[in-house]
């Protein structure tokens, strides 16, 4: 591959993780200050007026998905996820491409199909409406598609990252700084 073709790809790599990883980051961060905002809203009505307000204890079950699956997502873009470091350990810097590239497409095809199936459950749960919010349930399975597209580009962006890297355990690994 060219200088000019491999520079294009890392930078296609790095706008896809950097896109993916700043839309997790937002969507933990909204979804962590929207649940706590109504809640404590409720918790000060309710001490006030002795009566709720009703919505607010149906925002953590639309928000706590999204929540869950943009740090799932965040987990794997670092590389904080659970792998078996010991066999890695015994294996070639060109085995463990192999066997890393072989474990990347095995989890793009996973959680790209595993996607299309939530399509399918949306279109069941559909018909499923909060009762005071009037919000169709849709909105939270939503954030298991919308995660499992982003396992499924992270898979895709790790793919390549290994085909290119020097050093194929050095892909994703965590920061020297952020060990503990």
């Amino acid at each position: 591959m060219s200088a000019r073709a491999n520079y294009l790809v890392n930078s296609l790599i790095n706008i896809i993780d950097l896109t993916i990883e700043v839309s997790s980051k937002i969507i933990a961060v909204t979804t962590l200050v929207v649940m706590f905002v109504s809640l404590m809203a409720e918790v000060v009505v309710r001490y006030v007026t002795n009566q709720g307000m009703g919505w607010p204890t149906e925002i953590p079950s639309l928000l706590f998905p999204w929540l869950m699956m943009s740090g799932i997502v965040l987990a794997a873009q670092y590389g904080k996820h659970i792998a078996v470091e010991t066999i890695r350990a015994f294996l070639s810097k060109n085995v463990n491409r192999v066997v890393m590239m072989a474990l990347q497409l095995v989890i793009i095809f996973t959680f790209f199909y595993l996607a299309q199936v939530g399509l399918f459950v949306i279109e069941i749960t559909g018909s499923e409406v909060y009762p005071v919010t009037k919000i169709s349930a849709k909105w939270a399975y939503l954030s298991i598609i919308v995660g499992f597209v982003a396992l499924g580009l992270t898979g895709l962006t790790t793919f390549f990252r290994l085909l290119l890297a020097d050093d194929p355990l050095l892909v994703r690994a965590p920061a020297p700084e952020d060990s503990v």
